[in-house]
């Protein structure tokens, strides 16, 4: 992104971003339809995205003011370009001009401030709200202590959309390439049902055409802004009676994501191997404290419990080549210097922790409750209950009152697999560490974390930016409000002549710059 330190013409402004982005598709190429094996669609609507799955699906049916590329690189999007104050919190976008809706209503500015308003009411309960939670009067509006009248959004005139900040963040572009914060039409309602199959009206490269069983068809639009597609259609593939590899060598789908348990085999494999690729993980699974409450207020009780786990030894034990010990909440794309160290284990200093914090006895920590949702929690668990002594309950759930329980009373320590909304480490510690975060699940706050990842989000270059987010990591370690657990590792499966792909990034999987090769 382009960030200007003084004062500069809009339209001109507005004419350099267009001339360094990307914002077509490639030349439409032949082929027929691309067959994806996903996971079930859940979500229709930006608002309510609980998972991957989503976001992937979300990409192909709406669009921001900015994107991004297949290989995670930020462009215009909706808008043609967007201008910045001299103190950074100020953020002027154009919007591109003739923009439609899938069914040809127009798309304007109020339609973006509306957007933006409704993910933000709180009679929506959207399920990620506070990725726009840097704009000012955002969070009152959101907690219901604020009026929609003060949100920092407002809109000159029909191409115009101008943004007002709490305080300078250099990754707010990056920030409306998120899904969460896609265009919806005015037919929006506060409710996830709204949106169907067939009666479909987006902003994005596809509408969601009709329901076959499971599989979704999504079908071009014909007035994106960037044209309509290369491929015309797509089939969301949502369950098959097979494996994903099975069902890619009998030719039932041309893209799908593999473990890293088969692809140690499949990249062996003659005939499967080649269309084996890597992707670049996001991702993070950790656990998470409720530090609200006791033992886990204590941040000496939180700090035993992590340095008792020996990680790099446990994950690999217990994922083999699945995945990689977590040596931060940031993946690795995202580090911004280089591999932070690896985290190591002490049991003796980890008990003389907990004696420090005034527990003589395990007794004395009562029964915790961890859940397991979504993470292996057996390797930790035996460790904590070997080494600290301690008694645990372990609790699973159905992921939807999972959700519910987690925004309610999460359990003492609870389980979290956290895709990056956008590729800087504040879509990891801002969206799930800030005291008003409402995926801050463990409710920890702490203000000399709030003012050290302030001057990393107002860093005035990349050096700056990166020793205040080493600081940031630092008080995160120190503190243990979360123990980063593992990072998973991605591989793909790619028929051939599927071009436009990328680094296969979850989450960054545009089909609308997809196409198959003549």
């Amino acid at each position: 992104m382009l960030l200007l330190r003084r004062a500069a013409p809009l339209l001109a402004v507005a004419l350099l971003l267009s001339g360094l982005v990307p914002r077509s598709a490639p030349v439409t190429a032949a082929g027929g339809p691309l067959r994806y094996y996903g996971s079930t669609a859940e979500a229709l609507d930006p608002a309510y995205i609980s998972d991957a799955g989503d976001v992937q699906l979300l990409l192909q049916l709406y669009a921001g003011l900015t994107r991004f590329d297949e290989h995670g690189r930020l462009y215009a999007s909706l808008a043609e370009g967007w201008a910045i104050s001299p103190d950074g919190t100020r953020y002027t976008f154009r919007l591109r001009e003739g923009l439609t809706f899938s069914d040809g209503t127009p798309l304007t500015s109020a339609d973006v401030r509306r957007s933006w308003l409704r993910l933000l009411n709180p009679i929506t309960v959207a399920t990620a709200p506070d990725v726009l939670g840097i704009i000012a009067g955002a969070t009152e509006w959101l907690s219901g202590q604020g009026d929609e009248a003060d949100v920092g959004i407002s809109t000159p005139d029909e191409r115009t959309v101008v943004v007002d900040l709490r305080h300078p963040a250099s990754y707010f572009p990056a920030v409306l390439a998120t899904p969460g914060t896609f265009i919806v039409p005015p037919t929006a309602r506060p409710t996830p049902d709204w949106q169907q199959p067939g009666a479909f009206v987006g902003s994005g490269p596809y509408i969601a055409a009709r329901q076959e069983d499971t599989t979704l068809v999504l079908t071009a639009n014909p007035n994106y802004l960037a044209g309509p597609p290369p491929i015309s259609e797509v089939q969301w593939v949502g369950n098959i009676d097979t494996d994903a590899v099975t069902a890619f060598a009998d030719g039932q789908v041309d893209l799908a994501r593999v473990g890293s348990s088969d692809a140690s085999w499949l990249s062996y494999d003659a005939d499967l191997g080649p269309f084996l690729h890597p992707a670049a993980p996001l991702s993070v699974q950790y656990f998470g404290f409720d530090t609200t409450r006791p033992p886990f207020d204590d941040e000496r009780v939180r700090r035993a419990f992590a340095l008792v786990l020996d990680r790099p030894r446990l994950v690999e034990l217990n994922a083999g080549e699945a995945a990689l010990p977590a040596r931060s909440l940031v993946p690795p794309p995202l580090w911004t210097t280089g591999p932070p160290p690896d985290p190591a284990a002490n049991a003796v200093a980890a008990r003389q922790l907990l004696a420090d914090a005034g527990v003589l006895q395990p007794e004395q920590l009562g029964t915790i409750t961890v859940n397991a949702v979504g993470l292996d929690v057996g390797p930790a668990v035996a460790i904590w209950r070997e080494e600290l002594g301690v008694t645990i309950e372990i609790e699973t759930m159905a992921f939807g009152d999972y959700l519910r329980t987690m925004a309610e009373r999460p359990p003492e320590i609870f389980t979290v697999n956290w895709i990056a909304d956008y590729p800087s480490p504040q879509a990891l510690y801002g969206l799930l560490l800030l005291p008003d975060a409402a995926s801050n699940y463990g409710r920890w706050s702490d203000p000399e974390f709030v003012g050290l990842l302030a001057a990393a989000e107002g860093a005035a270059n990349a050096a700056e930016a990166n020793a205040a987010y080493l600081a940031v990591e630092a008080r995160v370690d120190d503190q243990v409000p979360v123990i980063p657990w593992s990072y998973d590792l991605d591989h793909w499966l790619v028929r051939s002549g599927l071009r436009g792909l990328g680094n296969l990034t979850v989450g960054l999987l545009d089909f609308g710059r997809v196409s198959w090769a003549p």
